[in-house]
């Protein structure tokens, strides 16, 4: 079997891999230079190519940016990157023994991790081709190339060559399975070569996926926890009583960890706990000469400020390093400053610490020469065996799609370390879990080389196991969006007679796990797909039917039938699973999610997961599991009626009809004056702009609108009032901030230039999803505010959505005398000042220059709740449910756009015209 690590290179002089295993080997290796004879290829690293060179990066905002690729015939990795490396290692590395030397067997159950510097990899037998395509740091752009390589690796133009694994330990967020990148991995994998991706290291966030990991035919990977791993450390010397050892996790940009002698007392700062901003005089004197003892929040929108901030002040001070004492057990990884060692403590080790500190002298040693404390902690936590890590991805669950595919370790990896000859170094991430997976999938080909690229996928899948939010394997278990099929077990996936996939209406070629997607229910509802299991064998089979749930939703059900097949030798059979949804559905979250975020109430959608049952009628076979999922939401299906006029003088009341959603909630409603429409792009091929896939659709504006509550609120309508700018799109999104994202800018002193942008957003690493208004100048945050002006504990249906609300406070624009100017747009997400110059669809924009415009002291229409006078801003709505419309008689309006948020897509976004 051979294995391709499509990455950072190869150190194929470390004794993982069967080199001679000393730095100097390493050292003398010249990476732009064709490989020393011996060394490469070898029996181990049989192959492979460099595609891009050492200074290669093409990430245009980085300082060391090189775009240009500069390939060569030597794939070797660099030491300050090794991603590539500790990849290959954990796929199919042979193992360094306990005094350094390359292990070559035998390989069997019960092997002592004691005895060895590095384990052997997942599959330790198999041969290793190394295709290069990041420099010693930085992005790709090289990916479709590498996969190229993969299926013909002698570039002959025969594929009969094509490698029988690639690992892609790669990735970017917010996936969509026609990238460019996903549809190329997807190809190879129709090829018949097994592609393993990483499912992304960006934690509990719906739709942000990865991509190429995304694609139907590839398995994607997320990160599960294991009973050992080995930590680096740092050593307590006082006082006695805590003397020892310390696991800890060190900080990236440091690299003295085995020459410097760093050790100190530790002390705590008095007014700035966790070093996010410069330390005034007396902690910068507290500090001096000290190890700096700071707060650590694990999870990212908690954080003031990241690590290198952190690292940098202390060191400012003059303090010898720092410790983080965090606030939970999952640590992440570390950037710190390249000045001073910076490590971080798991919660009970942080709290024990920093006690100490408060009741005496503490003395800890963060380096020292000979590096003694790399690797000097080994952890042995059986109660975390098959939990999930905080920072794998929650994938995606569309209609015929849900990722990830499956779950293997990814926390505290232990594997090769480049450039060190034969020691090793922990990571952390799904880069770690995805080539246990390759290993696996290598070991399910060599033990079936007439099965193909499905059937090994579907193996893998089938016979995994349940992954738990709880320790000891208690509480909630993970569904498919966080955790695939569950934990790999090739232990059984090599046994199985049969596997079984999703198949027929709805089915996605190559996906294994079965999904309904997002699912409007306005009344009773049923839908059936259908699971075929294919028996590989020689013998007949009987299976039972069954379902494992893992999310529920109050009176909804997956009902497999029939309750027994019948699966002839070498032959199919089908299983029919029925989707129930009661005629009352309430949304409700999955139970191992945290529903606040930052201190803020998430938004979510309510989902029905888990797995189908397949179990063997006799015998010993491994009974086999199929993800199956459904997100159904209630819908209303409300609608503008009959118009009549009002007793107030140039007023209307409007009423509402149609249905209310089946649930509590019933409808949302919200009213705005119509600011401008545009045309739905063409489906690819035309001219001019298009589209080639259903997800572009959330970049093509539908619609603009403006409101302001500002004449309701009564006294100081401009230091109290709100403004609302309404998008409405030609496709929904899964999430309003992912690949795309809208935009609104903003004039607000007349002066015909942008004051102030206003921009779909999340708070950092959460599902908080806000309105963030900056500075057009200079990117100063002036607002934040919630989409849909209202926070996720209520349901504003913002996930899957083709409308969307942006609210900003008046007071939070400066200058505003109370005419503004707007027009609103679409871009890729990015960083920095959005600018309209980049829209890919507008309304109301004259190059950069908006056009549209709101008085929101007089609006031409000022739109209210008729029950209680309020701006209709995400207002309750029933059939029957009455809006106040005032119009202002020097006011042109003559059209609304009403958003119910609650209806089904292409059916939120209303426009009426007045009479």
């Amino acid at each position: 079997m051979r294995i391709g690590i499509i990455d950072s290179g190869v150190d194929y002089t470390h004794a993982d891999f069967g080199g001679p295993g000393t730095e100097q080997a390493f050292t003398a290796v010249d990476g732009a230079a064709p490989a020393p004879a011996g060394l490469f290829p070898n029996a181990k690293v049989a192959g492979g190519k460099d595609l891009v060179g050492d200074d290669y990066n093409p990430d245009p905002s980085a300082p060391n940016s090189q775009p240009v690729p500069h390939p060569d015939a030597n794939p070797i990795d660099c030491a300050l990157n090794g991603h590539g490396t500790h990849v290959a290692g954990t796929a199919a590395g042979y193992g360094v023994t306990a005094a350094g030397q390359t292990y070559r067997g035998p390989y069997r159950p019960g092997l002592d991790p004691a005895g060895f510097k590095v384990g052997p990899g997942a599959a330790p037998e198999a041969q290793l081709y190394a295709i290069r395509v990041f420099g010693c740091s930085g992005s790709t752009d090289q990916l479709a190339q590498a996969l190229d390589v993969a299926a013909d690796p002698n570039g002959d133009g025969d594929l009969t060559d094509r490698l029988d694994v690639v690992n892609l330990s790669l990735g970017s967020s917010f996936g969509n399975p026609d990238d460019a990148d996903a549809l190329a991995a997807d190809r190879l994998a129709e090829l018949g070569t097994v592609v393993v991706a990483a499912a992304g290291n960006e934690g509990d966030v719906y739709a942000i996926g990865g991509s190429p990991g995304i694609a139907p035919r590839v398995l994607a990977v997320a990160a599960s926890v294991d009973r050992h791993g080995d930590a680096d450390g740092i050593r307590v010397l006082a006082p006695p009583a805590l003397a020892g050892l310390v696991p800890a996790h060190w900080s990236a940009k440091y690299q003295q960890w085995s020459t410097a002698e760093v050790t100190g007392d530790l002390v705590a700062p008095v007014d700035q706990a966790d070093g996010c901003t410069v330390f005034d005089a007396a902690d910068a004197a507290r500090l001096k000469g000290k190890v700096a003892l700071l707060s650590w929040h694990t999870k990212d929108p908690d954080r003031a400020c990241g690590s290198a901030a952190r690292a940098d002040h202390a060191a400012d001070a003059g303090a010898l390093g720092a410790l983080f004492a965090a606030d939970g057990d999952n640590l992440g990884e570390l950037a710190g400053d390249d000045r001073v060692p910076v490590a971080i403590l798991a919660r009970a080790d942080g709290e024990r610490l920093t006690r100490a500190v408060a009741e005496g002298t503490v003395r800890v040693q963060l380096a020292t020469p000979g590096n003694q404390l790399h690797g000097a902690v080994a952890q042995d936590q059986p109660q975390r065996v098959d939990t999930l890590t905080s920072f794998t991805s929650r994938g995606i669950g569309q209609p015929g799609l849900v990722k990830p595919d499956l779950a293997a370790p990814g926390e505290t990896v232990w594997s090769a370390k480049a450039g060190s000859g034969g020691g090793g170094m922990r990571e952390d991430g799904t880069s770690m879990a995805a080539p246990h997976v390759a290993g696996l999938a290598a070991l399910v080909r060599a033990a079936h080389p007439g099965w193909s690229v499905a059937e090994v996928k579907a193996a893998l899948m089938n016979t995994a196991g349940d992954t738990w939010r709880g320790d000891n394997r208690t509480g909630p278990v993970y569904g498919p969006e966080r955790a695939g099929a569950g934990r790999a077990r090739v232990d059984l996936a090599v046994r199985t007679p049969a596997v079984a996939y999703a198949a027929g209406e709805g089915a996605v070629e190559g996906a294994v796990g079965l999904s309904f997607g997002p699912v409007p229910v306005a009344r009773r509802t049923e839908l059936t797909r259908e699971v075929e299991v294919r028996n590989l064998g020689d013998l007949p089979l009987t299976y039972t039917t069954g379902y494992l749930p893992a999310t529920e939703l109050p009176g909804a059900a997956f009902e497999p039938s029939p309750a027994r097949i019948q699966v002839p030798a070498g032959g199919t059979a089908r299983v029919k699973v029925t989707l129930r949804v009661p005629g009352r559905l309430d949304r409700a979250p999955d139970p191992t999610i945290d529903t606040v975020q930052g201190g803020r109430a998430r938004s979510y959608r309510g989902e029905l997961s888990g797995r189908l049952l397949l179990t063997p009628a006799s015998g010993d076979a491994p009974a086999l599991r199929v993800p199956l999922f459904a997100a159904p939401r209630p819908a209303s299906e409300l609608a503008a009626g009959l118009q009549a006029r009002a007793a107030r003088p140039g007023s209307s009341l409007l009423v509402l009809n149609g249905t209310a959603a089946p649930s509590g909630a019933g409808g949302l409603v919200s009213a705005f004056q119509l600011g401008g429409e545009a045309k739905r792009w063409p489906d690819c091929p035309a001219d001019g702009l298009c589209v080639s896939t259903p997800a572009e659709r959330a970049a093509n504006l539908r619609a603009a609108g403006a409101a302001t509550d500002a004449p309701a609120v009564g006294a100081g309508p401009l230091e109290h009032g709100t403004l609302y700018l309404a998008a409405a799109l030609w496709g929904p999104a899964a999430t309003p901030v992912g690949q795309f994202g809208v935009r609104a800018s903003l004039d607000v002193d007349g002066d015909g230039r942008t004051d102030a942008v206003v921009s779909a957003d999340r708070l950092r690493g959460s599902d908080v999803l806000v309105a963030r208004t900056v500075d057009a100048r200079t990117g100063t945050e002036l607002d934040v505010q919630p989409l849909n002006a209202r926070w996720g504990d209520t349901d504003t249906d913002l996930l899957d959505s083709d409308a969307l609300v942006l609210p900003v406070r008046l007071a939070a624009l400066p200058g505003l005398t109370g005419r503004i100017r707007y027009g609103l747009w679409t871009g890729f997400a990015a960083g920095g000042v959005p600018s309209a110059a980049d829209a890919l669809s507008s309304i109301g924009l004259d190059g950069e220059r908006p056009t549209l415009t709101i008085d929101v002291l007089h609006p031409a229409l000022d739109i209210r709740s008729a029950a209680d006078g309020r701006a209709a801003i995400a207002a309750p709505a029933q059939p029957g449910t009455l809006l106040d419309v005032r119009r202002d008689p020097a006011g042109a309006a003559a059209r609304l756009l009403l958003v119910h948020h609650l209806n089904p897509d292409g059916r939120r976004a209303e426009v009426v015209a007045l009479r």
